[in-house]
């Protein structure tokens, strides 16, 4: 695939399908192939305003069609480990959208699959692939804020009151942690590795509170402390009900490096030293659509261009690690689903 241009299929046809779509636009070697959608109608409209070539009823639809050679998943949490093994089987590489599966389990047999299959599979954290992320990662690094103490991180939004929708329904994979509390616990496992000298790093200790709603049973807002080594630690706060800031934030004995709206790398950032009386700010960079980085670090690999040694982008033993804390972090509050059940 050194120099081939790379089809893909899409499968679903919501908000951050068509985001990616968008995406595709503003990434050089990739073309949207094919889409599909549970709903014909829905899939054909999708289809023709984002130039998609071939459109489907059926997600099976798409996976037989043997000219998609990659496909991004963006069903429902709970139908992620389904339709990556259903594409792994169909001999397609994978791009999935976080979390990539429920838990850890599911995580591990995916991955069994796709090495069987000898088959990419990644999993879809677009921030982590920005070259905001790799600046502020490469500040930490430079020793700029001397030894990391502390690092601060949340994501919050309020996702209204309709227990139906995915947010909110137990069934479709609702709740926080699952849906952006793993943004800030990425980018906690990521700062505290790199003070280390690492690539990322995995928590001592994590503690938990959180609020489990009445009626949906999932978590509408939660917070953890964790303990990395190095004694790094880390805050983390995730919400689906409230319209707190969301922040990344790094304390050390030297400075402070603060980044606004850094799960969408559109904010400046900002390094204070001298107890605030220094202040570098770094703009940031738009060259191109924030999903965009991500295909290209994906498809890179497919070329037989591997994640740079120092590169920020997500590889999949990242993505394992996430995936146990996620279950950490759910199990301090009592949070479980269906797919945590031992079958």
């Amino acid at each position: 695939m050194r120099d081939k241009i790379i089809r893909w299929g899409i499968l679903a046809v919501g908000n951050i399908a068509g985001t990616f779509a968008e995406a595709l636009q503003d990434a050089p070697g990739s073309v949207l192939h094919a889409v599909a959608g549970r709903d014909i109608g829905r899939a054909e409209a999708f289809a023709q305003k984002h130039g998609a070539q071939r459109c489907y009823g059926s997600y099976q639809a798409l996976l037989a069609d043997s000219e998609v050679d990659a496909v991004y998943i963006a069903t429902i949490h709970p139908l992620h480990l389904e339709w990556i093994l259903h594409a792994l089987h169909a001999g397609k590489h994978v791009l999935c959208e976080k979390p990539l599966t429920m838990n850890l389990r599911e995580a591990k047999r995916a991955q069994k699959v796709a090495s069987a299959k000898g088959r990419l599979l990644r999993e879809a954290f677009m921030y982590r692939h920005h070259p905001q992320i790799q600046q502020v990662v490469d500040l930490v690094s430079s020793g700029v804020l001397g030894r990391v103490q502390m690092i601060e991180s949340s994501f919050c939004f309020n996702a209204g009151s309709d227990t139906d929708s995915r947010f909110l329904s137990k069934a479709l994979g609702g709740g926080g942690i699952l849906d952006v509390g793993c943004y800030p616990l990425s980018a906690a496992r990521l700062i505290a590795g790199r003070a280390q000298g690492r690539l990322f790093s995995e928590p001592l200790e994590l503690k938990a509170v959180g609020h489990l709603g009445v009626q949906e049973k999932v978590d509408l807002w939660s917070s953890a402390v964790l303990r990395f080594e190095g004694d790094v630690l880390a805050k983390l706060t995730c919400s689906i009900q409230s319209q707190e800031e969301s922040t990344l934030r790094i304390s050390g004995e030297r400075g402070e490096l603060s980044m606004g709206s850094p799960w969408c790398a559109a904010g400046q950032i900002q390094l204070k030293r001298d107890q605030g009386q220094s202040v570098e700010v770094f703009e940031p960079d738009m060259e191109k659509h924030f999903y965009a980085y991500e295909i290209e670090t994906f498809t890179n690999e497919l070329r037989g261009q591997p994640i740079g040694p120092q590169a920020v982008g997500m590889r999949f033993d990242d993505t394992l690690g996430n995936m146990r804390a996620l279950d950490w972090w759910r199990s301090e509050i009592g949070l479980g689903y269906e797919a945590d059940r031992v079958r």
